[in-house]
Formats: structure tokens, sequence, C-alpha cells
């Protein structure tokens, strides 16, 4: 199988385990304790594991109308959980063996497990199926039964895979049976990526304490001297303007005005009051809080002072005060090429494959960004939620109510546990919601979640754009 497909069940499983850690649907009905013939009443979900009952005590299940992905979920408190996943989700029965490009799969979480669940792989053994015997939409509700092989690579105690004589890794097998589910509800996850709305263009300032009403508010690119550049201005019905000359690529935070005179490649503010006084910013700052040079996207809030450079007898000034704006200085995005970098422990990491994911989990959707270096034989994958803001996100080793973002590195594909971020940061520079375009940048410290191994890899100028579709 590809091994991007393997890395996008075990993001999957990591998605689904995360569901122990939320308060879902409590079930209720009566509750079997013996371990003979499991059937669900209405509101259970049941099965039984190796001969043993297991019956969920929450379940979460979500259905996306738009992709026709649909993940059920029963889950115990002491994290032991089933998931099943199909696309296309219907009244009918599906084939859950898990195989290369295809949702469908069935994954089992023991009690305590994180990162090495059983998954219904078909090339190494695995397989499953979910008949949907009820899937109300009116009511939202599903029912159903389901039966899984999942198998998964056997640990040493240093949570590494075991490896036979042949050097091949050794897999073990689990067996979930008489699997059943009746009227449970189901959620519906109606995010999507692009098609959205960004917000218009808008400009506002105090000018020596007045607001200036702008009646136009233009961008336009400009190359001078061989530096790109953005051309902001605003005007106003009396003819004064407002002008912030900003170099295409200085990106997001916060810098000052420091040079009153510019040869046009500066980061500049001018204020022409329309009748003469032409003022420059000899002090002042800007704070951008979004610029991509792929979306276009570009908001910023600012203040300066200006005076006139040029003549020093001229001792006008002006106070612009309390500025903000927000505009997109490129009128159709279109498509942009997937990129992805990073450096792990210094060393550059630049992937052969991108593979871009959405996976609804409780409210929302994850985006995953999973890559591949197949000739370092790396793994590197970053997952966010699809409604996502523009700014500093935290990120953790697990998601627990879909707000999370997620950073995992597989340093030896096959042979190696998943190494997840705490801590970290994911910056989300520009997010061109009508395009799905995305721009960000990103570093954390890759641990062992289960705290058994303790390598740590440093993962810095780790940088994306991507579109999502």
């Amino acid at each position: 199988m590809k091994k991007t497909q393997l890395l996008n069940w075990m993001l999957f499983a990591l998605l689904a385990f995360s569901f122990s850690s939320c308060e879902n649907e409590p079930l209720e009905g009566q509750f079997v304790t013996d371990d003979g013939d499991v059937s669900a009443e209405e509101g259970q979900f049941v099965a039984k594991i190796d001969g043993v009952t297991f019956l969920a005590e929450t379940t979460n299940n979500v259905y996306n109308p738009d992709s026709g992905d649909l993940i059920i979920s029963g889950v115990k408190q002491d994290g032991e959980s089933i998931i099943l996943a199909v696309n296309n989700a219907a009244m009918g029965t599906f084939d859950l063996t898990a195989v290369d490009g295809i949702l469908n799969s069935g994954t089992y979480f023991p009690a305590g497990t994180i990162f090495n669940p059983y998954v219904s792989t078909g090339a190494n053994g695995g397989s499953g199926e979910l008949t949907i015997t009820e899937f109300d939409l009116d009511n939202l509700t599903v029912s159903g039964t389901f039966s899984i092989i999942g198998v998964r690579p056997q640990l040493d105690s240093d949570g590494n895979p075991v490896l036979d004589g042949a050097g091949n890794i050794v897999y073990e097998s689990v067996t979930i049976s008489e699997g059943s589910f009746n009227s449970i509800p189901l959620t519906l996850d109606t995010s999507g990526g692009g098609g959205g709305i960004d917000p218009e263009a808008a400009f506002f300032a105090l000018v020596n304490g007045l607001e200036f009403e702008d009646i136009t508010f233009t961008a336009k690119q400009v190359v001078v001297g061989g530096q790109p550049m953005v051309n902001l201005i605003a005007t106003n019905e009396d003819g004064a303007s407002i002008r912030i000359d900003i170099p295409e690529g200085l990106g997001v935070g916060t810098f000052n005005f420091v040079d009153p005179i510019s040869d046009g490649t500066k980061l500049i503010a001018i204020y022409n009051d329309g009748g003469g006084n032409i003022l420059t910013s000899e002090s002042g700052s800007i704070t951008i809080t979004e610029f991509g040079s792929s979306t276009g996207k570009l908001a910023a809030t600012f203040m300066f002072v200006g005076t006139d450079p040029l003549d020093p007898s001229n001792t006008t000034t002006v106070q612009v005060t309390e500025g903000s704006f927000n505009i997109d200085y490129i009128d159709s995005s279109g498509g942009v090429e997937n990129s992805f970098s990073a450096e792990i422990d210094a060393v550059e990491y630049n992937p052969t494959s991108i593979t871009i994911t959405q996976a609804p989990f409780m409210s929302t959707t994850i985006v995953s960004i999973t890559t591949v270096n197949e000739l370092s034989n790396e793994s590197l994958t970053i997952s966010f939620p699809i409604d996502i803001e523009v700014g500093s996100h935290n990120m953790t080793t697990q998601f627990i109510d879909g707000t999370e973002s997620v950073g995992l590195y597989n340093p030896d594909i096959g042979n190696s546990i998943l190494f997840a971020s705490s801590p970290g940061i994911l910056n989300i520079n520009s997010y061109e919601l009508s395009s799905g375009i995305v721009e960000a940048t990103f570093s954390f410290t890759a641990i062992d979640p289960a705290g058994n191994d303790p390598t740590e890899y440093a993962v810095t100028n780790g940088q994306f754009t991507i579109t999502i579709q």
C-alpha cells in the first residue's frame, strides 16, 4: 500500500480516539452484562471483541452530506473504542477492508492505546464489513451491523515494531464480531473547503482625531527597482489621501515606519491633505495580521505621525491614529501549487508527495496535510480545523474538541512510532475562504505522546501553501 494512505489511516485513528476525551451522546437502554449473543437495543452500540462483550458508553457519529463521509464511533470511558468509516454513506453493505485510496475502514483502540490501534488494513490481513440498515437524515439517526478483523504492528518495550527473522514487521490481530448499533444519534458536518465568503475591503483611520471618510480604497502591485510592492491608497471626497507602501514578502508582524523618504521600495505611510501638503511617516508602526502572497489578502492596523521631510520650514504635522484595513490585492487568486517544507533537527525536509485530506470530527472538519519523503522514508503531517482563523495557534499531541492543531512526525515509516507536537506553534498567515488557499508557517517539538521513547525531534522553519478543495 502507499505510505501516504497508511499515514492517513493512522491520522484518522488519532481523530477517532480523541472522541473518548469528549462528552458525547451517552447511551441509554438495557445494558448487556454477559458474554452471550449481543444485539443493540435502541440507542446502543455493541460488539464482541475476541469473544468479550463491548458496550459503548458514548457515541460520536458524524456525516458530511457534501463528501458523503460517515464516521461512527462507540467509546468507553477508559478509551476503548471502535470506529467505522465509509464514503458515499447510504443504506446498504460496505466493505471495510482498508485499501489504497478509499476511506472505508474499521479501527479498534484497546483501553489506554493512542497511536497503535488495530486497523482493517487489507494488505496486512485485515478486513471488515458494515451494513447500514437505517440512515434517517430527517430524524438524524443511523442503525446497522458490522464485523472487523483488525491488525497492527507488534511493538517492543521501547515502542518500536517487532521484526521477524527476515526483517519483516510482525502483526497481531483482533476479531470484532456481532457488532451492531441501533438508532444512535447522527450529527451533520456542513463545513467544507473553498466557496466561503471573504470580508469586503474596508479602511478606517482618524486624522488629527477626525474620521477619514474614504470614498475609494484601492491596492495595486508594482515592481520598483526589482522589489515587488503593494501600494494602498484611500481617498476622501475632499481629495485628501492616505497611502501606505508595503514590500511584498514583509510578512506578518509589527514593523516601524523609520524612513520618511523612500525610493519606492521601502515601507512608508504618506498623508496628502489635498491642499499641497504631502506629509510622510517620520514615526509610527504597522501591525500586519494577514499577508498572503498567493491569496493577496492583506490586513493590518497602523498609526503614524507625518511631516514634510523636504521642507524644514513647513511645520505642518498630521497624526493618523486607529488605522485599520483589510483588502485583497489579487483579483483572482486561482489555484496554487501545493508546497511544503521544513527542517528536522536542522536537516532540510522536502517531501516527494503532498496529500490533503478532510475528516469530520465533532462539529467541524479536520484538514490534514500528509507529506512523505520517499528518499528518507520520513513523513510529516500538519492537521487543523477547517474553520481555523488567521493568527497563531498552539499545537498539541491530539484532538480534544476540534479546535486544536496537531503535528505528527514519523522518522522511519513502518519501523517507528509517531511523534506528536508538544509544544508547537502554527501560524496561519493567510486564509482565503473563497478559494480555500491557506498560507502558514509552523514549528514544534515532536515527542512520544505515550512517554515511552525519550527521543525528541525539533521541527523548525516549517511552511506550506495549500488549497483546500
